[in-house]
């Protein structure tokens, strides 16, 4: 009997790609062989994302093509896009909706229509899961912020966290497959453990502890996550990495309130420069809406003018997308794409340049590199302990593994690194 052939693309955040490497992996235990996106798949699933128009875009895009590719494969789709509207999913041909966080039903519904296709059983093949240098675990799912841009709250629902148990479990596996870097990650980190009786600081502090474990690093974090809690376990910690990504969205506070986000610049500012009095080489990376409804001029260049002074090492910059269901597609004073477009351009104008100014700062200081991929040329390219991606020259095998990197130049893409012998 032919081997079943699943590729998978994921779209949106690390959250999705969590979900859906838990599908993968219970497809390979039932026999299924796992395959690249472009090759011809007799199943393709397509995790979709809804966070903005262009997200709607691409993930409709990534169907029509799995489709094209073999018109006689399953098309199996799942995410926030189709959760928010499954109707129009369903008229792009596909051949039916699941939630990726159920990987139990996925799988009954391949076995269904693989009976129908006439394929009673799958050949048992031995575990396709290559160790990776870096893998992410799903802590929690769920938001219940309702910030008025999103929509992530309706498609989510409620914060709901997972077991610690069942966390440390799949760190042990991920740690004991080679992994070095174990990434936290989910929808809402901060509220992890609101509803089970334990906090984000615990479970960091239980992760960081587990024997063999090089490198521990969040996802996006909130603001309100930072407490005496958390800073005691970043300042005990050996594992954890000089690298938050810190959410703002904006830099203006009356966009901030507008925005129903609880904090202000003020008190962004002090959470910030806790951290970076702990950990002084900390990089801070964020994210920015522009040209968010009722956003002015003014509101805008108070947003330039934070965002410089913080120095951030990376922003991810995106133009206001406007999500039927949420807060602020009602609001007046919508900005047009022509205002959204130049101000995005300013944005990113900045963020370049305090990202080189980031990069610069590193020049000259040792760094442990984990490296990760290679190209021609004998180079090798990992990130330090602060995320900042380096490269080196080098003809021995560096993949997943931890070097002492000495900085030496920035480069149009991040740094140069010479290795020191070790």
């Amino acid at each position: 009997m032919e081997n079943v052939l699943v590729a998978a693309h994921t779209l949106g955040c690390k959250v999705n790609q969590c979900d859906t490497d838990a599908v993968l992996r219970r497809l390979i235990e039932i026999g299924c062989k796992i395959c690249n996106f472009n090759d011809i798949a007799d199943i393709y699933i397509i995790n979709t994302c809804t966070v903005t128009h262009a997200g709607d875009k691409k993930s409709r895009q990534i169907i029509r093509r799995a489709r094209k590719q073999n018109p006689h494969a399953m098309v199996a789709v799942c995410g926030c896009m189709v959760q928010n509207d499954a109707v129009n999913a369903k008229a792009l041909e596909v051949d039916f909706i699941f939630d990726a966080r159920k990987p139990e039903d996925f799988v009954k519904k391949v076995s269904e229509h693989l009976m129908c296709a006439g394929t009673t059983s799958l050949m048992v093949l031995p575990s396709l899961l290559r160790t990776r240098t870096r893998a992410f675990i799903k802590i929690q799912d769920g938001c219940d912020r309702f910030c008025a841009y999103c929509i992530v709250p309706y498609v989510r629902g409620k914060p709901k966290s997972r077991a610690a148990q069942d966390i440390l479990k799949e760190a042990i596996h991920f740690i004991a497959s080679g992994v070095q870097e174990i990434v936290l990650t989910g929808i809402q980190v901060a509220s992890y453990g609101e509803d089970t009786n334990t906090n984000l600081p615990e479970l960091i502090g239980q992760v960081a502890s587990l024997n063999g474990l090089k490198r521990l690093r969040l996802s996006s974090i909130e603001p309100c996550a930072i407490n005496d809690n958390f800073l005691a376990v970043v300042a005990s910690s050996q594992v954890l990495c000089d690298h938050f990504h810190l959410s703002l969205q904006s830099g203006s506070n009356a966009t901030l309130q507008s925005m129903n986000r609880h904090y202000t610049t003020d008190q962004y500012t002090q959470i910030a420069e806790s951290l970076r009095s702990i950990r002084p080489n900390v990089a801070f990376t964020t994210d920015i809406i522009v040209g968010f409804p009722g956003e002015t001029d003014e509101a805008f260049s108070e947003s330039l003018a934070f965002v410089q002074q913080m120095g951030f090492a990376r922003i991810h910059v995106f133009e206001y997308s406007k999500r039927e269901g949420t807060a602020a597609a009602n609001f007046p004073n919508q900005i047009t794409d022509k205002v959204k477009y130049e101000r995005s351009r300013q944005m990113r104008e900045l963020a370049a340049k305090l990202q080189m100014n980031f990069h610069k700062t590193q020049v000259g200081k040792t760094a442990d590199v984990l490296f990760e991929t290679s190209k021609a040329g004998g180079k090798w390219i990992g990130h330090t302990n602060n995320y900042c991606p380096v490269e080196v020259r080098c003809e021995f095998n560096l993949s997943n593994t931890i070097k002492q990197v000495k900085i030496i130049a920035c480069t149009q893409d991040g740094l140069e690194g010479a290795l020191i012998d070790n």
